[in-house]
């Protein structure tokens, strides 16, 4: 029996992630754990791009967000996939020749879609989420609702992702969400992935039509440039995994929609707080826009980074490849020459090194400072994944 062609592409998503936080990923390995094809996710992930291409789209981002543009007004919002149900495996210890029985095991359940949007001063808009069904509203999946925000908006769609339509209508509810944060004459500035939604002549005109500039980013790419594939869709994911793989275990069923809008509510709660989307728009250059996150992402990538665009970018074809960094020489300093793994490791090996600041020139000093900054990041990132394990 062939395999089908169509791919889920929130699981394409969520593997790209899980390659890109390894130094040296096992693509065969992810891409069986996330059940998307070998030679689709290697694309992904190994696809190159000159830096001048990113910094295109970072000053062309830079003509859109002024130096005086306002935190409140640049926004991001982008959809975030669950399937409830989907636990991974446990390993049981015990001695040896007895019978050990097999913890329950659930099916995956429904796609669900969550959309969720914030904005670089830290506010964060009351959530949608979009469930598989044929727009028929059942009185038990709000019986357990309680901590979700007032204005949660609960929508369905055949396959539980979002539609050209939802899109227009969650649009609107931005709009009317925002319109006490915006002064007359001001615009918002909307940013968001390049899925089809999001670009059809009925969203593109209620933007027009209501004074929001949209900027998008090429599809599968946003997970390098956009905050929300950053800290808080890591966070929230992470933090659903948790609760979902317990009740999965011990339930043996699919968690259902009442239970998801029961436990999403407090996961919301821990993923989402003002210094982490702060620090998202920040680490991604978006607010206050940073175009030099375009080179350091070209560094600090394993191997590159992937195409991305505004919907105007002018098409470029890079003349020569992206040089590889030198190999660092033999060090004489009393720091440790291995690459620290903890955030208290990195900012000892930081303030050792400042002390003999002065003896770099500037350039250095701010290249120093830049790799210290990625650094701490990937550092976050591991903390958060081995507290996951953990």
């Amino acid at each position: 029996m062939p395999k089908s062609s169509k791919i889920n592409e929130s699981y394409l998503l969520e593997a790209c992630e899980a390659a890109q936080a390894q130094k040296k990923p096992n693509i065969s390995k992810i891409a069986r754990e996330y059940g998307v094809p070998y030679a689709t996710l290697r694309d992904h992930v190994k696809k190159h791009v000159h830096p001048r291409l990113a910094n295109k789209l970072y000053n062309q981002l830079a003509g859109v967000v002024k130096k005086d543009t306002p935190a409140r007004l640049v926004y991001n919002f982008d959809e975030c996939g669950f399937q409830p149900g989907e636990g991974k495996s446990r390993k049981v210890i015990s001695s040896k020749g007895s019978k050990v029985p097999d913890l329950a095991e659930s099916k995956r359940g429904e796609n669900i879609t969550a959309i969720e949007c914030v904005a670089a001063d830290g506010w964060q808009m009351d959530p949608w989420f979009i469930f598989k069904g044929n727009g028929i509203f059942m009185e038990s999946w709000f019986n357990e609702s309680e901590a979700l925000p007032p204005d949660t908006t609960i929508a369905t769609s055949p396959n539980g992702w979002i539609s050209d339509e939802l899109a227009v209508q969650w649009l609107q509810s931005f709009i009317n969400a925002t319109n006490k944060r915006t002064k007359k004459g001001e615009k918002r500035i909307l940013i968001f992935d390049g899925h089809g939604s999001h670009l059809t002549v009925e969203f593109l005109q209620l933007c027009e039509d209501n004074g929001v500039i949209p900027f998008g980013f090429l599809p599968h790419t946003t997970h390098l440039c956009q905050p929300l594939d950053g800290k808080p869709f890591l966070s929230y994911k992470q933090h659903f995994r948790r609760m979902n793989n317990e009740l999965s275990y011990w339930a043996g069923e699919p968690v259902g929609k009442s239970e998801f809008l029961y436990m999403i509510g407090p996961v919301r709660e821990k993923a989402f707080n003002q210094r982490i989307i702060h620090e998202a728009f920040k680490d991604r250059g978006i607010w206050p826009v940073n175009s030099k996150i375009a080179d350091d992402l070209a560094i600090l990538l394993w191997e590159g980074i992937p195409d991305i665009y505004a919907p105007d970018l002018d098409k470029i074809t890079p003349s020569t490849p992206p040089s590889q960094p030198p190999s660092r020489p033999p060090s004489s300093s009393s720091i440790d020459i291995s690459p620290p793994r903890t955030i208290q490791a990195l900012k000892k090996n930081q303030a050792k090194l400042s002390k003999h600041a002065d003896l770099l020139t500037p350039k250095l000093q701010r290249n120093l400072e830049r790799i210290f900054e990625h650094n701490r990041i990937a550092a976050e990132h591991l903390a958060i994944a081995n507290e996951t394990i953990s």
